[in-house]
């Protein structure tokens, strides 16, 4: 379904009733899901997250310029944009004081959510996210997790990620290598045919805003001035 608010075009699917019928139809809470990336589709999330559906009603939705979501020139890929167009998406569908799930990027409009519209939420959750992205990876640390030319390879790529430089090619190749370090066991090579050939995927987005994101995204300094309950769920290596 897609639904057209402050000058862009959403796209997002529902799973779940909103109502729980085994507790004689009482509401259950809405939870707003946004993907990661930036330029993923939601598609990736729902095999862990559907089930949460006996629970709540969730609203996967693609944020601007990501997934089947409307496209956009750079100017229009903010943060403070895109945390607006969730908030309008809510109203215009009568969704009130949902609960916000971000995962990585979309662990960054969550913030920035709860950040400008302090009131809108019930609560959010941050899940493999992070406030700051200021001088993006660590590239020692990468270098010495891939070794070799390989790793010397993909730290140049980093690092161009980091400045703006980085070709979309050059970044889907970054991601596609170090994707399997974000799993301790059970990693499967198809999870990155599934989320790097798929066309929906906008490298567009993601060299643009990582690049943007490396000098600029700090939440740090206002975390103390959210007023809504906080679960951050995050992997331990």
């Amino acid at each position: 379904m897609r639904l057209s608010v402050n000058g862009t075009e959403l796209y997002f699917d529902v799973v779940g009733s909103g109502l729980d019928a085994a507790s004689g139809f009482q509401q259950k809470p809405t939870l707003i899901i946004l993907p990661g990336g930036p330029g993923f589709d939601h598609t990736y999330l729902r095999p862990w997250l559907d089930p949460v559906s006996e629970v709540a009603q969730l609203v996967y939705v693609d944020e601007r310029g990501c997934g089947r979501s409307a496209r956009h020139t750079h100017e229009y890929y903010q943060l403070g944009i895109m945390a607006d167009d969730i908030v309008l998406f809510c109203k215009t569908l009568d969704i009130e004081r949902p609960i916000v799930l971000g995962q990585s990027f979309g662990g960054f409009v969550a913030l920035s959510i709860a950040l400008r519209h302090p009131d809108f939420t019930s609560g959010i959750v941050l899940f493999d996210t992070s406030p700051a992205w200021t001088g993006g990876y660590d590239l020692d640390a990468l270098e010495q997790l891939v070794g070799g030319e390989r790793g010397e390879e993909l730290r140049e790529i980093a690092y161009r990620e980091s400045t703006g430089t980085a070709t979309p090619e050059e970044l889907k190749r970054f991601e596609q290598e170090i994707m399997p370090l974000y799993w301790h066991q059970g990693f499967k090579p198809e999870y990155i045919v599934e989320m790097f050939d798929n066309p929906l995927m906008n490298m567009d987005i993601a060299t643009y805003m990582m690049g943007t994101l490396s000098k600029e995204y700090d939440m740090r300094p206002s975390l103390s001035e959210i007023k809504v309950p906080a679960l951050v769920l995050q992997g331990r290596y």
